[in-house]
């Protein structure tokens, strides 16, 4: 499959319109939408740690920046596909909010952004779409003050355990390391999985399958390793996008399995670390 850079997919009218459209209020019909669980919890975390200056990296439409600023939060930002700032400053000026709160960038290399001059940054949805995420990170760790707080969404790596589809076979084929296993006994092992569902033939595609290039997902029992090797202390995570049964039940009742996924949302509930496809990590500049 070709693959796409992130900014220019998100650069189609499609995807600016999308991203427009998903933090309106609830349709199963449409969709199901946990980005507004998502920015729900990004909501609460800004509450709770009360930063001065905030920035929203890789803002798209700009519709969570608009909410976090009626909520009263100092907040501006930025994003490299030049239709989703276009969108987004319009966004705000039908919101009576200046529109130059928004501005040209990128995130995996922020250049108008001062070096320790940011006490938050934001990241909904877009750290796992650069090339290298922690290039990403220690180019975003320079604009933070000391102490400053990252607040990033990520997709989860354990998630792949319950899908019972493709990428539960790839997991157990890590989880095993089966490549290293003699003939016979691959063959043995790939019959375990054989009968897990085909992601090809599901009507609904997720961001991978559209080839757009994005990066590996964490693994929420490595992650606080991992940001401690880049300079930071991870002192939350907090799960969405819940999947009560494997996703190809999706299929078969796309309302009433969002319905039910919806209910089953929680941040803090323990089955998100095997059954939430994203998390939300709160950590702090050491």
């Amino acid at each position: 499959m070709k693959k796409t850079r992130a900014y220019k997919h998100f650069n189609t009218q499609y995807a600016v319109e999308d991203y427009s459209e998903m933090y309106k209020k609830l349709r199963f019909d449409l969709r199901y939408p946990p980005n507004i669980k998502r920015l729900e919890i990004f909501a609460n975390l800004l509450k709770k740690h009360k930063p001065k200056k905030i920035i929203d990296a890789g803002c798209g439409a700009g519709m969570p920046l608009i909410f976090l600023k009626k909520m009263g939060f100092n907040i501006t930002g930025y994003d490299k596909a030049k239709n989703m700032v276009l969108k987004a400053k319009e966004n705000l000026e039908n919101n009576n909010i200046s529109p130059n709160l928004i501005f040209y960038d990128d995130f995996e290399n922020p250049r108008n952004v001062k070096n320790n001059s940011v006490d938050c940054i934001l990241g909904m949805g877009a750290f796992y779409y650069s090339k290298n995420f922690k290039k990403t990170i220690l180019n975003q760790k320079k604009k933070l003050k000391k102490k400053g707080r990252l607040i990033f969404s990520a997709r989860n790596r354990l998630f792949d355990i319950s899908t019972l589809n493709n990428y539960t076979q790839i997991f157990l084929n890590e989880l095993h390391e089966t490549k290293y296993l003699k003939n016979e006994w691959k063959k043995k092992y790939k019959n375990l999985t054989k009968n897990f569902s085909d992601r090809k033939k599901y009507k609904f595609r997720n961001i991978d399958e559209q080839g757009v290039v994005n990066h590996k997902p964490h693994n929420p029992l490595t992650i606080d390793d991992e940001m401690k090797n880049l300079g930071f202390k991870v002192e939350g995570k907090y799960f969405y996008h819940y999947h009560p049964l494997p996703p190809v039940f999706e299929n078969f009742d796309k309302v009433y399995f969002r319905k039910i996924s919806w209910k089953m949302e929680n941040p803090n509930d323990w089955r998100g670390y095997l059954l939430a496809s994203a998390m939300v990590i709160d950590c702090k500049k050491i």
